[in-house]
């Protein structure tokens, strides 16, 4: 039988272990409301640029320090997007919807400067030198026309585009979501929505008349025979 002594015993030692317990969670709690310091040999300055994404040259961003933070401003649209750093050379920065953090990466060249970024860790920017912004072709009403039409996808026969000509300009109309799209020319083939980043790319055949469109520098549609 056990004894009044072993069970106070034991009872002692439980309790000792339960306080340990409460004093090492006390600890860790009071611990993480002490901000993590960040060791940065790099200043923020360093950062400012202009960035181009490699497989969109219209999509281009202007990157300006602010504070302990860098704030990276849209060229030719609207959109802002705060970077907070994480590290030496890394940020991060909400999405759209605010609930995924998304990782920039930046690099430097072998002289030590800034000269790439690396967005979500397969997206690649490269810091520019210089930086001239596209500029709005004046073309004649009939070489805008000649592109309107119906596109197929390349990939999806069940997919196409419905392209139709404006005073200045191109709709495009996708038929899965009714979404229309505005484009400006840049040239008699090459029309770009700048606040999207959106470019189309037409392809002609011998005699000027439109046979595909190239978007967004990945997707083919090819024009349809009326």
């Amino acid at each position: 039988m056990t004894s009044i002594k072993t069970t106070v015993n034991r009872v002692c030692r439980f309790t000792f272990t339960l306080l340990l317990a409460a004093s090492a969670i006390t600890t860790i709690a009071k611990t993480q409301k002490h901000p993590i310091a960040i060791i940065a040999d790099t200043q923020l300055k360093a950062f400012e640029g202009i960035y181009q994404q490699t497989d969109n040259e219209y999509r281009v961003y202007k990157l300006v320090a602010d504070g302990d933070k860098l704030i990276a401003q849209q060229l030719g649209g609207d959109q802002k997007i705060t970077l907070t750093r994480k590290s030496d050379l890394e940020f991060e920065f909400l999405d759209d919807d605010g609930d995924e953090k998304i990782p920039v990466a930046f690099k430097k060249s072998e002289t030590g400067e800034i000269n790439q970024v690396i967005l979500a860790g397969k997206q690649t920017w490269t810091k520019l030198k210089s930086y001239t912004p596209p500029k709005e072709a004046q073309l004649k009403p009939e070489q805008i026309k000649v592109l309107a039409g119906k596109y197929q996808s390349d990939v999806r026969t069940d997919l196409s585009i419905q392209i139709s000509a404006t005073a200045d300009g191109l709709i495009l109309k996708q038929s899965w979501d009714d979404k229309e799209i505005n484009f400006k020319p840049l040239s008699d083939v090459l029309f770009l929505n700048q606040p999207l980043c959106f470019s189309l790319k037409f392809t002609k055949d011998a005699v000027g008349a439109p046979i595909k469109v190239l978007a967004f520098n990945r997707d083919t549609w090819n024009k349809v025979k009326e």
